[in-house]
């Protein structure tokens, strides 16, 4: 008798959700069949609205509260150069700049060598509408060496994702309801799992979408800031020159080969010969040693 009333309780929430999805799509027949009807020539009057067009209203109501706009996620990473000792006050005029705009400091790394030009990255958040007029503001701070920039469309997995959160939160109303009508232990026990279940998956899907609104409604940008002589070596940007540097570095690697040649065959070699001096020294029978002779015969 439990068994049956579980299956009944999860029937129902099954159908229910099948209902809901019917009834949006028979308000939304019953929307145009109002506007067809109107473009027909209907009389026109002041009477009460007809009940179908409740359920589209509601469900264009629904639709609203998703937000649909485009869902563009921008990242930018600026490289300048500063003046002697002017890291920190830059750092600071940066952050000016991205609170002026709305934007929001998030972290900052500096590196200051004791005998050696400072180094420093800074990241700030700034609102996606005024990502483009903060950049330009920052490459004022110093002289321009470079930037790289990305963009990526994330509007339909935004609403992908909200679509099947407002389904996860549909299902979940069924089932509250359900819960409330039951009337024994088993089915508050199978109802709570299912709920359990669907709830979970609400709060995975939640934290998706949060991440997703919070990446496109704040663009990222990366401040990389370094005092003159902080930069690595020049790139050469001539094949005259590419060539001219790959035989310099290729001359260095013989150089260095051969140094370490030499730094092991000498005394290699050293050893060898004393190795050799030894053993001829001890072959060679010792200064005026002759042999025996040998008894007159009689």
């Amino acid at each position: 008798m439990k068994r049956s009333r579980v299956a009944a309780a999860l029937a129902l929430a099954i159908v229910a959700l099948l209902a809901a999805g019917c009834s949006a799509a028979g308000g939304d027949k019953t929307a145009g069949g109002a506007a067809a009807g109107g473009a027909g020539g209907a009389p026109s009057g002041g009477g009460a609205p007809s009940g179908g067009g409740a359920p589209a209203r509601a469900s264009a109501a629904s639709l609203q509260l998703v937000d649909l706009g485009n869902r563009i996620v921008r990242k930018a990473t600026l490289s300048l150069e500063v003046g002697n000792a002017k890291l920190n006050d830059t750092i600071s005029r940066a952050t000016t700049i991205v609170s002026g705009r709305q934007g929001i400091y998030v972290s900052s790394s500096t590196e200051v060598p004791d005998n050696g030009p400072a180094h420093g990255q800074v990241t700030f958040r700034v609102p996606v509408d005024a990502f483009e007029a903060t950049l330009r503001d920052l490459k004022g701070l110093g002289r321009y060496r470079g930037e790289h920039s990305s963009s990526e469309d994330v509007t339909t997995q935004y609403i992908d994702l909200n679509g099947q959160l407002a389904a996860w939160r549909a299902q979940e109303k069924v089932y509250l309801r359900l819960l409330g009508q039951a009337k024994s232990i088993a089915d508050v026990i199978s109802i709570q799992n299912q709920l359990q279940n669907v709830q979970s998956n609400i709060n995975r899907l939640q934290g998706q979408v949060n991440y997703l609104r919070d990446q496109s409604s704040f663009s990222t940008i990366e401040l990389d800031l370094a005092e003159p002589g902080a930069a690595g070596p020049a790139v050469p940007r001539t094949r005259l020159a590419k060539a001219w540097s790959t035989a310099v570095n290729g001359l260095s690697a013989m150089a260095a080969a051969a140094l370490v040649l030499v730094v092991w065959v000498v005394p290699l070699g050293l050893v060898a010969l004393v190795a050799v001096w030894v053993v001829h020294r001890l072959r060679r029978p010792a200064a005026g040693v002759g042999l025996v002779p040998r008894p007159p015969a009689s």
